[in-house]
């Protein structure tokens, strides 16, 4: 196993497929199944702390995945801001969640400006609520992080899934996207009677998707953002259309 540190807060492992064998797993496995998922982690934390004699206890829980072409596993351990859309989006569910039903019903019925200023709006009260009572200068210093991190441009690779029961479903959602100049990379698969929108949204910024973030969560129900889950979507999947399937489908 090839072990590689990215930064104080990240490292970076690397295991051949006869190596994931040795350890008693298979690739179909570590993907299809839960349980296996977690146990096969585990194993791998043990590996890493052993053999690069590193300590994981205070490094981030954030925990990424790669199946490359090789059917070999990069595992990155560590803190990334590769997943905050993820984590934009649930806070966005969370927020939502907290909204009465005819706010909601408002919020649909607003043009893209109205929905913007309300979703700036939205954000900006929340995060004035769970910072009351923290001191002005730890305030201060986290709202300019958090400022920093929405505008800063992912420059690696950001997978993304949407699933949808529909092909009606898929297309209400896209005519809701608020993309216009600037599409993410995508691609539309169909498994086991769902559909699958897999989007890499590389060169974008959390500030840019946050509209986007919005129209998932009023939407969609089902996503994904681990690189083994839509690895697997990809496998396994029925390639409907392969490049710039947000544009085609808008032509629907």
């Amino acid at each position: 196993m090839e072990i590689e540190r990215l930064g104080e807060n990240k490292i970076r492992c690397a295991l051949s497929e006869e190596e994931i064998r040795e350890m008693g797993y298979n690739i179909d496995e570590i993907i299809g199944n839960t349980e296996v998922t977690q146990e096969f982690m585990r194993a791998v934390v043990e590996l890493v702390e052993e053999q690069g004699n590193i300590s994981l206890q205070n490094i981030s829980p954030v925990v990424k995945a790669e199946l490359l072409q090789d059917h070999s596993m990069a595992i990155t351990f560590g803190g990334d801001s590769e997943m905050s859309f993820k984590n934009l989006v649930d806070t966005v569910g969370q927020l939502m969640n907290q909204l009465a039903p005819e706010k909601i019903s408002e919020f649909r019925q607003m043009n893209q400006e109205e929905k913007k200023s309300a979703i700036d709006d939205f954000l900006e009260k929340y995060k004035t609520r769970h910072s009351q009572g923290a001191k002005k200068t730890e305030t201060e210093d986290a709202n300019d992080t958090e400022q920093k991190e929405d505008n800063e441009i992912f420059e690696t690779s950001v997978p993304f899934s949407l699933e949808f029961s529909s092909l009606d479903e898929v297309l209400r959602l896209i005519r809701l996207a608020p993309f216009t100049e600037k599409v993410p990379a995508s691609s539309f698969y169909k498994f086991r009677q769902k559909y699958y929108l897999v989007m890499d949204l590389i060169h974008f910024s959390r500030e840019e998707l946050r509209p986007f973030a919005f129209t998932i969560v009023e939407y969609n129900s089902c996503r994904y953002a681990e690189p083994g889950q839509i690895a697997f979507i990809k496998e396994h999947g029925k390639c409907i259309v392969e490049n710039e399937a947000l544009q085609t489908l808008m032509q629907l």
